[in-house]
């Protein structure tokens, strides 16, 4: 039996976090995580802690509140150029066999999902298919949908079985240790609490025959 409340809530904290691990230089996508975060205060299903939320809506707060430029530093930073390396890839092939690349083994099974959600392309035009921001906004795609199309649910117990439970938490725990922006270390932090939420719907509850 599918909860409504719990999968409307489940999704909008993979919207979350997804418009959060995007790149902050696209203003439309801030200013929807701008509107969709003070809802998180109304979880009430997901078991997420109430500190956690706190943080991460304080957090953003702040960052919103202060130089734009400073969060465009740090997301460079932690994601897309830095020396001697590249502090936290957000990809998942680096997360899932520590090779720095992009498009392995798991490639060809993500694809699978896209096209079973009925995407042709991943949103987000020219981030890989396995970047950490849209494999969490497919994930939001699929919950949503699964609502009104329960072959869908499938789908995003095998997303999350072999694809987002393979990075989330590594992928977490070094954005929490090299940020140094409170914002990204809030989101590393819902992000770890909802993969443990996930693991454990997807361990009571299994939508794969």
């Amino acid at each position: 039996m599918v909860n409504d409340t719990l999968f409307l809530e489940r999704a909008l904290v993979y919207k979350v976090l997804s418009l959060a691990l995007y790149t902050p230089s696209d203003q439309e996508a801030q200013r929807e995580l701008r509107s969709l975060a003070p809802r998180l205060w109304e979880l009430s299903a997901l078991p997420l802690s109430r500190s956690t939320v706190e943080y991460f809506v304080s957090s953003w707060d702040k960052a919103w509140s202060g130089s734009q430029e400073a969060l465009r530093v740090e997301y460079t930073r932690l994601f897309v150029n830095d020396y001697p390396e590249l502090k936290c890839p957000p990809f998942e092939t680096y997360w899932a066999t520590g090779q720095r690349t992009i498009y392995g083994s798991g490639y060809e099974s993500l694809l699978q999902l896209y096209r079973a959600a009925g995407l042709d392309r991943a949103p987000g035009v020219g981030l890989p298919l396995e970047h950490v921001a849209l494999e969490l906004e497919l994930m939001y795609f699929l919950v949503l949908s699964s609502l009104s199309k329960p072959e869908l649910l499938c789908p995003q117990e095998r997303l999350f079985a072999e694809h987002i439970s393979r990075w989330a938490r590594p992928y977490s725990q070094c954005l929490e240790a090299n940020a140094t922006l409170d914002a990204y270390k809030a989101t590393a932090k819902l992000l770890r609490e909802l993969a443990d939420a996930e693991e454990k719907l997807f361990a009571e509850h299994t939508f794969c025959a």
